[in-house]
Formats: C-alpha cells, structure tokens, sequence
C-alpha cells in the first residue's frame, strides 16, 4: 500500500500533536468505554441488505464488524445532528465560481 508524502507528513504531525490534545480530554465514562452495545435495528437492516446483496461474500464474523460499523456511522450521525450551530459557525460570505463576464 502507497501512502503519498503529503499523507505522511499529515500523520506524522497529528502523531506529534496527540500528547497535548489527549490531556485536556475527559476520560470516558464506563458505558461508553464498553465496544459490546447491542447495534441499532437500523444498523442490522442495512447489514441484512447488505448480506441479502452479497450472500457468498461475507463469512458471519465479517457481517458482524459491517454491523459494527454501520452502528458507529450512525450513531456519530445523531451527535452531529445534535450539534446546534450558531451564526459564527458558519462563513460570512458566500462562494461562487466566476464564470466570467455577463
């Protein structure tokens, strides 16, 4: 596997800042330290389309970590959506391509 020079560098840095950003964070409580939750019904349906898509390619241990997976995408996606913004979160300008003159 080829990893670009600008990948590196970018991993090499978050690997040298991680010692002052892990400090300042809280530890986490027991429920959230444990890996074992029981997956959203939500998750177990996609997983089942996904198992229903590809019957022979996926072994039961593979099925259970896409579950796992798709359980943690969805889950980050309700903290997002929990996230209120405010109007310093977003720009104060607007992007527009110039397409040239009118």
């Amino acid at each position: 596997m080829a990893i670009s020079r600008r990948s590196f560098a970018e991993q090499l840095a978050l690997l040298a800042a991680a010692p002052w950003f892990a400090e300042d964070l809280p530890p986490l409580p027991a429920k959230q330290q444990q890996q074992t939750q029981e997956p959203s019904a939500m998750a177990k349906a996609l997983a089942e389309t996904v198992r229903l898509r590809y019957p022979d390619r996926f072994s039961p241990e593979d099925l259970a970590a896409i579950t796992r997976g798709i359980d943690g995408r969805l889950r980050a996606i309700d903290r997002l959506y929990q996230t209120a913004l405010t109007n310093a979160d977003e720009p104060d300008f607007v992007y527009s391509v110039y397409r040239g003159a009118d």
